[in-house]
């Protein structure tokens, strides 16, 4: 169970060395995963004893949970001000725009978003994932109800349904296993073009 961080940095440079931790440890995340990443091994990586990480983390849950919300709050921020923007914009643009900007910011996030979805261990930590699709799903119920405006209500949360799973789906696809002989632009563009057809009328 993740436990409250033990002492809050206060001083400049106590704030210095809980940021090295956390970059030691997306560092340790990204090459050797969540299951080999320790507090041992952060430690080294940062260039801090043991016992200066122990001052500020409980455990290696602790710094984990830490960065995924560093990352959940970048990924939903970044997110919502693209969605903002995009219900200004022409129907491709903004679909384009969203889809996009969730790609770029779950491969900003690489190692976190890959050991949510890949590693860690379910109920451990909350899933920023979920949190994404909310977002999207009210997004795309938006965008739905000003192209498809007589819909019925069933087929709408029905398009919205799969419209989440395409979009999350293929965006984690794009950001974390692309081929390199694929090109992102391409691939974001046909997932565009799935979206739209299937929230088209």
């Amino acid at each position: 169970m993740v436990t409250n961080r033990r002492r809050k940095p206060v001083q400049a440079r106590s704030r210095a060395m809980v940021e090295r931790v956390l970059a030691a440890a997306t560092q340790v995340l990204a090459s050797e995963g969540y299951a080999q990443m320790s507090t041992n091994r952060v430690a080294d990586a940062a260039g801090v004893s043991v016992g200066s990480l122990y001052r500020y983390f409980s455990d290696k849950d602790e710094i984990f949970e830490t960065l995924r919300v560093r990352a959940a709050e970048a990924i939903l921020a970044r997110l919502t001000a693209a969605i903002a923007e995009a219900v200004r914009q022409p129907p491709r643009a903004a679909v384009r725009s969203v889809v996009a900007t969730l790609v770029a910011v779950l491969e900003e996030h690489e190692a976190v978003v890959r050991a949510l979805v890949n590693e860690v261990p379910m109920g451990t930590q909350t899933n920023v994932l979920p949190e994404i699709e909310r977002d999207l799903a009210t997004f795309t119920r938006v965008y739905v109800a000003q192209q498809l405006p007589d819909v019925p209500a069933a087929e709408m949360d029905a398009r919205i349904y799969l419209a989440m799973g395409v979009t999350l789906n293929s965006c984690l696809r794009i950001a974390l296993e692309k081929p390199p002989d694929l090109d992102a632009d391409h691939l974001v563009d046909l997932v565009v073009g799935m979206l739209l057809v299937g929230l088209s009328p």
